[in-house]
């Protein structure tokens, strides 16, 4: 039986549409694509922070067009969301710093670990992290995708908390190839695990106590972006519930965290949060859904004040 991630045999190209179409993207489309990804790669890593991150920022006039879909998605949300700021120009203009931030945070992978030496991350409180460590606590840093959501990473590493963290592959495995590159040269360490054995390995890191944890809270799965919530139903297999869950099992520090741009630049401020304060009883499953609601009180807020810098906001349909 071939896995999904295995290579599809060429005699596929005469089955089915579908086998067909897996046979072409794998061997044909999937290198095309990771060719002219690395050439980008290759050649933004050769320019200047700054103008590696304004070109991401203005391909974006051309290539947003591809997406009128997730463009209305995100117009929608927003006049839902920021109802106080629903006027046509005041959507485009945020529309615009949306755009914008994507494709900055899509270019800078290419100068990623030269950020930090560069003096562009600012980090706030990163002391509630220190006094995890020095307790011999557990610790599980959990951000969103906002700015440049790597920051966050990259912040906490520079600081001395070099953690790890569960990866879910790329399904263009050349694409995958550049991200792991990306992410080792500024230290980061990722777990394989993802799927059903990922509260296994997560369970497992977070008692080595080798660092903090990394669980991205609002993860798009199934079709669904899992968190904030903004009034939806909370889903017991959402990492928002699998965080307070692990955060309890393992007395773990649960310490939120966001970064924003600044000024529509490459610069960054990274917010480590006071760790959230578990509420303990005999009903577990209760307890689950008080702390994850407890801690979607926490993001949602924040995400809503910068939901112009939030990549899911191309992807949140909260009519569906």
């Amino acid at each position: 039986m071939i896995e999904k991630n295995d290579a599809p045999p060429i005699a596929w190209l005469f089955d089915s549409t579908l086998r067909r179409r897996r046979m072409v993207r794998y061997w044909i489309r999937d290198p095309a694509i990771g060719a002219i990804e690395f050439f980008i790669y290759v050649i933004m890593r050769l320019l200047p922070i700054d103008l590696c991150s304004y070109l991401g920022a203005a391909i974006t006039y051309f290539t947003r067009r591809l997406y009128p879909q997730s463009d209305a998605r995100a117009r929608k949300l927003w006049c839902v969301l920021r109802p106080q700021d629903a006027e046509p120009a005041a959507v485009d203009a945020a529309m615009d710093r949306l755009w914008r931030n994507i494709g900055r945070t899509m270019h800078e992978y290419s100068i990623l670990d030269r950020l930090w030496a560069a003096g562009r991350i600012e980090v706030s409180d990163i002391q509630y992290l220190d006094q995890a460590r020095d307790r011999g606590q557990p610790i599980l840093v959990t951000p969103v995708h906002l700015g440049n959501w790597e920051t966050v990473l990259i912040a906490g590493i520079s600081s001395g908390h070099l953690g790890s963290g569960i990866y879910q592959p790329l399904e263009n495995r050349f694409e995958d190839r550049i991200a792991m590159k990306v992410r080792a040269r500024y230290g980061a360490r990722f777990v394989a695990g993802a799927g059903p054995q990922s509260l296994r390995v997560a369970l497992r890191e977070l008692k080595s106590r080798q660092g903090p944890f990394i669980i991205y809270i609002d993860e798009f799965i199934r079709d669904r972006v899992q968190a904030p919530l903004f009034g939806r139903p909370l889903r017991q297999d959402s990492n928002l519930s699998y965080a307070v869950r692990l955060a309890a099992m393992t007395n773990a520090a649960l310490i939120p965290a966001y970064c924003v741009r600044v000024n529509d630049s490459a610069r960054f401020k990274v917010q480590f949060l006071p760790p959230l304060e578990l509420v303990r009883s005999a009903d577990r499953a209760a307890d689950i859904a008080v702390n994850a609601m407890r801690l979607d009180a926490i993001l949602e807020p924040i995400i809503r004040r910068h939901l112009d810098q939030w990549y899911f906001a191309l992807d949140l349909d909260l009519g569906a």
